[in-house]
Formats: C-alpha cells, sequence, structure tokens
C-alpha cells in the first residue's frame, strides 16, 4: 500500500512538473512571438494582422496614452488574462537608399587594446612575466606615467623612455578608469618590456546595408569584436571604402566560407566616416571622397541597371524597380550601389519568401531567399530572425551566406525589412537576420 502511494504521488509530481513545463514553453513562446515595442506608420494605422493568428491570444480595443505621442496597447490571454503591454509608437513610414555594395572597413580603437600577456626572457636567462594577473584581455591603455596614450606607437615610443622603475598603467576596463602598477623587464637585448600583447587597429570586408537621406549609413547589423578577446571593440573612429571581391571561399557544414576582397586604402577611396561600432551595426557619415571633393551622382535614367536575378520570383523581379538609384563613387571601376526603398517595421516580416541583396564579385544583384522563423523579443536583437537562401545562382557561388556578406540587405513586399547577420556553421545555407528598425535606432 505504502509503495503504491509512492507510485501515484511520483506520477502526480510528473503531471504537475509537465503542466508547469507547458506553460511555461507556452509563455516563452508567445512572449517571443508578441513584440515589447512596435512602430507604424501614422498615415496606413496599426495593423496587427500578422500577429492576430496567435492562438488564444486577442488585444484591447482601447489604448493608453503614453509619452512623446506613443501609446499602451493592451493584449490578454483567453480575452481576460493579462499578458503584456505593447507600446505603440506612430511614425512616418521612411525611405532609404539601401545598398549591398561590399565595403572594406578600418576602425581604430580607442586606446590600446590589451589581447594577452606574455613572459619575457630576461637579461639573466629568466623567464618572467610582469603583467599577469595585472592586465586583463580587453582591457584600453589609454595612459603611462600620466602621459596618454591613443595607439600603439605612442605606447612603444614611451617604453623606449623608460628604465626599470615601475610604471603607472592608466587601463579603461568595464568604463572604469583604473591605474595599474607594473615593473618592467629588461630582456636579452637590453630592452625594458611588459610583457603584453596589443592592438590599436582592425580591418576587414562587409557589407553597407543602407544610407539614410541626411548621409549617415548603417552596415554589417551586428559590431565587430575583437578576434581574440571576444570583446565588442572600443573604436575612436575608423574610414568606410570601396572594396573589390577577389574570390569566394565556398560555405559548407562545419566550414563557414568567407569573401575574399582588396581594400585600397587611398583617400580618394574613402566613402564614409565611422563613429559608432555597436551590437546592431557600426554607423557614420556616408562622405564620398572624388577629385575634387564633390560627390558624383549619376541619374536613374542613365544608371545602369544591376538588380536583375535570374532566378527571382516576378514578384521579386517587379519590387526591384526603384524610384531612384543613385551611384557614389570613387572611382570608375568601383560604385557604390543606392535604392530607395520603403521601411517595412517587423510586424510587417513573415515567413516565407524574401530576397537578399549583395555583392559576391559581379556586382548587387537579388537573389531568392526565404523567412523560416521570426523571433520578435530575442535577446540579441541581431538575431531576430532566421532566413535561408533558396537561389541555386547563389548557392552555387557561396553555397549561401558567407563572412562578408553581413549587412546584405533583406526584402519582402517591395520593401526594405532587414538585414543579413550571421550563418550557421551547421547550415551554410541559413543565418540570422536583424529588423531594420533595430538598425535604425542608432
Amino acid at each position: 500500500m505504502y509503495q503504491k502511494r509512492k507510485y501515484k504521488a511520483f506520477i502526480l509530481l510528473c503531471l504537475v512538473l509537465d503542466l508547469l513545463a507547458m506553460v511555461f514553453l507556452g509563455y516563452r513562446y508567445l512572449d517571443r512571438k508578441i513584440p515589447d515595442e512596435i512602430h507604424i506608420d501614422r498615415n496606413s494605422g496599426l495593423d496587427l494582422s500578422q500577429l492576430s493568428n496567435l492562438p488564444f491570444v486577442s488585444f484591447g480595443e482601447s489604448i493608453t496614452a503614453s509619452g512623446e505621442g506613443s501609446y499602451q496597447l493592451s493584449c490578454t490571454l483567453f480575452g481576460k488574462i493579462p499578458f503584456k503591454d505593447i507600446k505603440v509608437t506612430p511614425t512616418e513610414a521612411d525611405s532609404i537608399l539601401v545598398s549591398g555594395s561590399t565595403v572594406g572597413i578600418y576602425m581604430e580603437t580607442a586606446g590600446v587594446l590589451v589581447i594577452d600577456t606574455g613572459e619575457i626572457l630576461s637579461e639573466d636567462g629568466q623567464l618572467q612575466d610582469p603583467a599577469k594577473n595585472r592586465l586583463k584581455p580587453g582591457d584600453y591603455i589609454i595612459g603611462l606615467n600620466q602621459q596618454k596614450i591613443s595607439c600603439k606607437q605612442d605606447l612603444i615610443q614611451d617604453l623606449e623612455k623608460i628604465d626599470g622603475n615601475p610604471v603607472t598603467v592608466n587601463v579603461r576596463r568595464d568604463n572604469n578608469t583604473i591605474p595599474v602598477f607594473l615593473t618592467p623587464v629588461q630582456d636579452s637585448s637590453g630592452k625594458y618590456k611588459l610583457g603584453i600583447w596589443v592592438r590599436d587597429d582592425t580591418q576587414g570586408i562587409g557589407t553597407l546595408t543602407y544610407v539614410t537621406k541626411d548621409g549617415n549609413f548603417g552596415a554589417l547589423g551586428h559590431g565587430i569584436s575583437d578576434i581574440d578577446t571576444g570583446n565588442l571593440l572600443s573604436i575612436k573612429g575608423g574610414k568606410l571604402y570601396c572594396a573589390q571581391i577577389l574570390g569566394v571561399q565556398k560555405g559548407e557544414k562545419g566550414s563557414p566560407g568567407e569573401l575574399s576582397g582588396l581594400i585600397r586604402y587611398r583617400n580618394d577611396n574613402v566613402i564614409g566616416q565611422i563613429c559608432i561600432n555597436s551590437s546592431n551595426g557600426i554607423y557614420g557619415n556616408f562622405t564620398n571622397i572624388s577629385d575634387n571633393n564633390v560627390t558624383k551622382i549619376q541619374a536613374a535614367a542613365s544608371a545602369p541597371d544591376v538588380t536583375g536575378s535570374s532566378s527571382a520570383s516576378p514578384k521579386q523581379q517587379e519590387t526591384s524597380s526603384w524610384n531612384l538609384a543613385d551611384y557614389f563613387s570613387a572611382d570608375d571601376s568601383q560604385q557604390i550601389s543606392l535604392r530607395q526603398m520603403k521601411i517595412g517595421y517587423k510586424q510587417e516580416v513573415q515567413t516565407g519568401p524574401a530576397s537578399v541583396l549583395c555583392d559576391v564579385g559581379d556586382g548587387v544583384k537579388e537573389y531568392a531567399a526565404e523567412i523560416t522563423k521570426i523571433d520578435m523579443n530575442h535577446e540579441d536583437t541581431n538575431k531576430s530572425f532566421v532566413i535561408r537562401i533558396t537561389d541555386q545562382e547563389l548557392l552555387n557561388t557561396t553555397g549561401g551566406i558567407v563572412q562578408g556578406m553581413s549587412g546584405s540587405p533583406i526584402l519582402q513586399n517591395g520593401k526594405v525589412i532587414g538585414a543579413v547577420t550571421h550563418v550557421f556553421v551547421q547550415d551554410a545555407a541559413s543565418g540570422y537576420g536583424i529588423f531594420i528598425e533595430n538598425m535604425l535606432k542608432n
């Protein structure tokens, strides 16, 4: 009898745990599907048709006024249980100039980034590590003995002047500035060293997503992190360049591919100044510099058409007829494609056919794709939905999404709705995307 009661209690406990798990998972599912905040076109009104298909979910008929012209829309389960309030912000559904062109990126860190510490073979033949457990990977050196440090060259020059006396290294760590006291070690050549590996710049290739009407650009859809520390780089500035694709390493399962290219670091090849490196992308001022410091603009009537994709659906080809097609160019061989499109807000995004604008060596083209999953409230805003490349031409060339395609604009129903941000290592055809409104917040 006792054993039977224990068995019944165990079964009841399992049922209760299963019920709690179902409730928790159901809550998580709905929370991911229903956004905390949405923007709407004040001229079109509120359209929740993409959200109203969710089971057991209904939206209130009355609203609560909020500051700055926004309001709160209540969301309930079964029409009775309060679930969450959605902040609704009316705005003008503006247009932006959408790109897809490959660009070169050069950024300088705000201070000298510490990558790691290392041992020094001292003059007496002993291995010493003076910075171990004092400086950490991810620290930024901003001063040495009260002298400002802004680059590696500053640090090298100041180290040449020191002797064996202890030095004070001013370090920015976790947004705090702290002094670190180190004693230099004289190596076998007679030079004094601190035993640190450092970096003060980074460069690479990515994709320009858009340029706004006031001349600001957004690219990549994710931030640039240091390859060694994995931390988002703190930058003091940088430049955006035209870039030329030289080759493509095709992506495969377990091995992400990449675009390889050439960046000419010349003043006449600069097309923008980078000001911000954030988790949602890199941002700055789009300022082409030509021979006479005047931006060259080619009117749409005379601009060549590089938008076609043989595998694009008829509907996609129709939406490729833009009202404006400007080309900002630093030279005749490298052009930046910009096309005017309306913004699609996240509640307008739906699973199904979409397309991607990118350049894999023969100019910007539109390639067919499919959105397979949407997450309105992902912890990482640059992983808001899953996109899969379906265009056979692009699959034959790249295998799907490759490194260097980050920032490629994603289009759906004639609007730009986001940008490619990540590729899945185990499925090169698929990756994450960011909502365009999240990129535009910066």
